[in-house]
């Protein structure tokens, strides 16, 4: 059997006996989270709202929230109400929705106390309508629209929004935010929009006491290009897990927090002139050993098959020209072979010792692969827990909880 993959592996009595016999996987380093934390707080005098968006990028939002819980986060921040309620349903955290919540969904921003995010005067004269049915005060944080033309209030807006919030009797004005459309690539423009945040908290600060309102702008890219606009809270996210949105100096030492790994199911000896895959896209020039991986387009591999022999050949030339391939043994590539299928992919392990069993490495965009691969997390290089199917298993497969883990 030949070598396998260096790094944390199943405990193969789980393997053997109980249901986690895992045929992919993905393998979350949490004390690489914590180092690169770490690393973060270590550059700035804001606090960190991490953020944990897309599943906390793949990582799996609930582990990764308690455990940062656990690391003294006391505020996580998310995208919408569906992402803080998975969250919810395994911890109790304070939560920050990033985006402003549908009209249908502030029974559950009330119900569950989340910190809301509101563009306009309506939504907040609603908000404050459920809450006071409720008998309860809500958080919010006003979004302001200084450039990404995205999401927001228009900075003239504000003042206005500002005041009604203040002055509601069910609402509590908690922070003022912007967005970033180009820190990683125009100082200029970057500096305008803080400008325009900036000159807004003069003008609120002038006419109320706001000395308690939390101001931030920053996301990753901003953090580590204008330290001007840390404020009082970064939001970091790419950053966090381990890596940047542009290239970093010596000074910088990010851990790598994430690894998807598979096995072969399958080796085969195809004979010269053969074809692999979907559409006879690819066909073989020599006797060639290809290893099967239960891994295709619905798990994240490369995201969506190619409809034509034209796209895929497109495929194959910026595989092999700009990006490489994905799949690793070690520090090998495995050339991919024909179309990525829905739940299967071939790779040319000629010149290797490959086996069924054996593990390879996986690159792919963390945030897109499939919520049904086992999130397996590992603490000082322990396998912790793992988090499959909606549900908590320890390392021997017996069902457990967050409480007190971290």
């Amino acid at each position: 059997m030949a070598g396998r993959t260096q790094g944390a592996q199943l405990d193969p009595q789980c393997q053997k006996e109980g249901p986690l016999g895992f045929s992919s996987w993905v393998e979350v380093d949490l004390s690489a989270l914590e180092h690169n934390l770490q690393t973060a707080a270590s550059r700035t005098a804001a606090s960190i709202l991490p953020i944990l968006k897309s599943d906390a990028y793949g990582h799996g939002a609930p582990v990764v929230a308690a455990f940062l819980r656990g690391r003294g986060c006391s505020t996580l921040g998310v995208s919408g109400v569906e992402e803080a309620l998975d969250i919810l349903r395994w911890i109790r955290a304070d939560i920050i929705l990033l985006t402003p919540p549908l009209p249908s969904q502030l029974p559950l921003v009330v119900q569950h106390g989340l910190t809301a995010t509101v563009t306009t005067s309506n939504l907040a004269r609603e908000l404050n309508d459920w809450a006071k049915r409720s008998g309860k005060r809500i958080t919010v944080h006003i979004k302001v629209d200084t450039g990404l033309g995205r999401l927001g209030a228009a900075p003239q807006d504000v003042p206005e929004l500002a005041r009604l919030i203040i002055n509601a009797s069910h609402l509590k004005l908690g922070g003022v935010f912007t967005h970033f459309s180009a820190a990683a690539r125009s100082r200029r423009f970057t500096l305008k929009q803080l400008h325009q945040l900036l000159s807004l908290q003069a003008e609120l600060r002038s006419g109320s006491d706001l000395r308690r309102v939390l101001w931030h702008a920053a996301n990753s890219a901003a953090f580590i290009t204008l330290p001007a606009s840390h404020l009082d809270v970064v939001r970091l996210g790419t950053l966090l897990y381990g890596q940047a949105p542009l290239a970093l100096d010596g000074s910088w030492n990010l851990a790598q927090t994430w690894q998807f790994k598979t096995c072969i199911i399958q080796v085969r000896v195809l004979p010269p002139g053969h074809t692999v895959g979907y559409g006879l896209g690819y066909r073989t020039t020599r006797p060639t050993r290809v290893g099967v991986i239960p891994v295709g387009y619905s798990h994240g591999l490369e995201l969506e098959p190619q409809s034509s022999p034209w796209r895929q050949i497109k495929q194959a030339a910026a595989r092999a020209l700009i990006q490489g391939s994905p799949v690793f043994h070690g520090s090998t590539p495995l050339a991919i072979l024909g179309r990525v299928s829905m739940g299967l992919t071939c790779l040319d392990i000629s010149g290797t010792d490959l086996d069924v069993g054996d593990t390879v490495t996986v690159h792919m965009r963390r945030t897109v692969v499939s919520r049904q691969i086992p999130r397996l997390y590992y603490v000082q290089g322990k396998l912790k827990c793992i988090f499959w199917n909606h549900q908590l298993f320890s390392p021997q497969g017996r069902r457990i909880s967050l409480k007190g883990l971290f």
